[in-house]
């Protein structure tokens, strides 16, 4: 299709020259529209102006840059455009929450935008709520099934664990929901489990987090799981992943579930994570 290909190039014009001015109309050249054309075209495929999108590329890749190399922060700034540090640090801290200083020091959570791609569906260019830690390794009781098939098939596996018409796992492990529940995917096993301290359920299974640096996803609250968490699957490893300087370090996956008893205190509040190992590519 000459028309998603001409729309590639472009974008792919513009990510090889994110640290330049970017030239609109060898974009529209590229794009074989026009200017205005182009850019009504990609806000109202993607939900932003071209200009935030590029902005928030460029933050992005800093987050990236000062969590991989020495580079200065004053250097990282003037790559992005920006001719100040405070400037620079302004802008960084309104995209994510945090000050370039800040995540050096201690890391944190971070808004991440992958690159727009042009396909049947758009991807990229979406907020994703995410944080690199280190995490110290823990241990949780519950559940283990061991599945196969497709990720689509798997999660139809899961979600019957989680459901309450079928095995409804989580009965099993204690009564109540409050507080966090994991989720975790380790080679074709999937656990449902909880810290030791709120479990009350016996004969249950010991699973081990490993220590280690993770990436780490949250979703918006109120969300239902089967929704939210294949949305999440599918920009981490179909967006984030191939876009950042790191990969997944084994076939290993954490869903958190962040949850209420109360039926509708847990539709307003619920959240959820996943957290995958990674080491830099």
């Amino acid at each position: 299709m000459d028309v998603l290909k001409q729309l590639m190039d472009a974008m792919d014009y513009i990510e090889q020259n994110l640290y330049e001015e970017i030239d609109l109309a060898e974009v529209s050249r590229i794009a074989c529209v026009t200017q205005d054309s182009f850019i009504r075209f990609f806000s109202y495929m993607t939900g932003m102006t071209l200009k935030e999108y590029i902005r928030c590329r460029r933050l992005t890749l800093a987050a990236y840059a000062l969590q991989t190399c020495n580079d200065k922060v004053i250097d990282v700034a003037f790559r992005c455009g920006y001719e100040s540090a405070d400037a620079f640090s302004r802008a960084f801290s309104k995209q994510h929450g945090i000050t370039p200083s800040e995540l050096r020091k201690s890391g944190g959570p971070l808004c991440m935008y992958s690159p727009v791609s042009f396909h049947i569906a758009i991807k990229g260019a979406k907020k994703m709520n995410c944080k690199i830690e280190e995490i110290a390794g823990f241990e949780v009781l519950g559940v283990t099934r061991g599945f196969n098939g497709t990720a689509a098939e798997r999660f139809a596996q899961e979600h019957s664990m989680w459901s309450d018409e079928q095995d409804f796992v989580p009965g099993e492990i204690c009564e109540g929901y409050d507080g966090l529940w994991y989720g975790i995917w380790d080679n074709g096993n999937y656990t449902i489990a909880r810290k030791t301290e709120d479990v009350s359920g016996r004969n249950l299974t010991k699973t081990g987090i490993p220590a280690g640096l993770y990436a780490m996803f949250t979703t918006e609250r109120g969300g239902y799981a089967g929704d939210e968490i294949p949305k999440l699957r599918d920009l981490i490893f179909n967006s984030w992943l191939p876009d950042s300087p790191y990969k997944q370090k084994q076939d290993f996956e954490v869903e958190v579930y962040h949850l209420w008893t109360n039926r509708a205190e847990r539709r307003k509040k619920r959240y959820y994570e996943i957290w995958i190992p990674i080491e830099l590519k």
